[in-house]
């Protein structure tokens, strides 16, 4: 345990070290050249964050009970990524690689916000996790860069949080806005543990056992409450989508999940450590939405669907689908190029994904 609290300490001096040194809540960031293509139309792009969630409970992704009908119903609107992964299991060394150009492994760092903001976007950013705390507050410091900022959670205990559908009303807010181009970020707290507080008592649909193979009381519960909490991320989504569809403009929302969760699948076990390490801890979804009018201004090659793909790369593949280019913009890191090239994806501490031997015992 000493070692344990000196080691955790340690980290998060570091990790405050580096956010102090790089600037990274300022509104501007050290991007080079960054240009926006075709001005003339109004444009309203959204990213979604996703929490603890792992596509292998999506229906929408062959998980056989229906805990995505919205998405289902959607199908045929949505670009849908069959092999993305996260680079890690912890929300704090994901996101700082999924929302950065160097994941703060170099003296200066800049966040897809600062980017989008050089880009001449109103950036938005609204969330429903909790603003500190040690594995937040990296970003909440990225969050900073946003021109309109606000959390939605200001609990300390888990069992008091709100349901991210409160997120909503502040999207409704951000399209009414006058810019002429905005950037909304939200983040969810989804699926996050405990699982049975992420959704209403409405969506209290999966009470059963799950195709009747769990015994154990503990497991059947927790994966219900987890189909639960997906059923009600896929409402989220629906609505948000809904919402973009009534501004009718040139939109995009794209949802991914920080990483993923073991739940009983792979092992007697549910959450995400890098210790007890599955694979339903790194594959996530990884969905996108486009209006028609996006979809006449920006050509997406279906191609890469099935192709693997890291999020640690994401800050190309979002300037790519933006149209919002710079000096280190690199298109063979984009999954929306068709420049795209798959590369070795490391994991974790130096996991190889693909050739790794992952534990399968319950």
């Amino acid at each position: 345990m000493p070692y344990l609290i000196i080691k955790s300490t340690k980290a998060y001096w570091v990790e405050q070290q580096k956010m102090n040194n790089s600037n990274i809540s300022s509104s501007k960031g050290h991007f080079t050249q960054v240009s926006k293509k075709n001005k003339k139309e109004q444009e309203l792009f959204v990213l979604v964050i996703g929490e603890s969630t792992t596509r292998n409970h999506m229906n929408i992704y062959g998980y056989p009970r229906e805990t995505t009908p919205r998405l289902n119903l959607l199908k045929n609107e949505l670009d849908l990524y069959q092999n993305v992964i996260s680079p890690h299991t912890y929300t704090i060394e994901t996101l700082k690689q999924n929302l950065t150009l160097n994941g703060f492994k170099k003296s200066k760092e800049s966040s897809i916000v600062q980017l989008m903001n050089q880009a001449g976007f109103k950036t938005f950013w609204f969330s429903n996790q909790q603003p500190i705390g040690p594995f937040d507050s990296m970003v909440t410091e990225i969050a900073k860069a946003s021109d309109i900022l606000k959390f939605t959670n200001l609990n300390r205990h888990s069992h008091n949080t709100p349901y991210d559908g409160v997120l909503l009303d502040n999207l409704i807010a951000a399209v009414k806005d006058p810019a002429k181009r905005k950037f909304i970020v939200i983040h969810l707290l989804g699926t996050h543990l405990n699982y049975g507080y992420r959704f209403p008592e409405r969506f209290n649909k999966f009470n059963k056992s799950p195709e009747g193979k769990y015994k154990d009381k503990k497991a059947i519960e927790t994966i219900n409450n987890y189909d639960n909490a997906v059923l009600y991320v896929d409402y989220v989504l629906a609505e948000s989508i809904e919402i973009l569809k009534q501004a009718n403009l040139k939109s995009y929302l794209l949802y991914f999940s920080d990483h993923g969760e073991e739940v009983y699948q792979s092992r007697y076990f549910s959450g995400h450590t890098l210790s007890k390490a599955t694979k339903n801890m790194f594959e996530i979804p990884f969905i996108l939405w486009r209006s028609e009018k996006f979809k006449k201004a920006k050509f997406i090659s279906k191609e890469n669907y099935s192709k693997p793909y890291v999020t640690d790369d994401l800050i190309h593949s979002i300037s790519d689908l933006s149209d919002v280019d710079f000096e280190e913009l690199l298109l063979n890191k984009s999954i929306f190029s068709d420049q795209f090239i798959p590369k070795k994806r490391i994991v974790g501490e130096g996991i190889n994904f693909d050739n790794y031997r992952w534990n399968k015992s319950k």
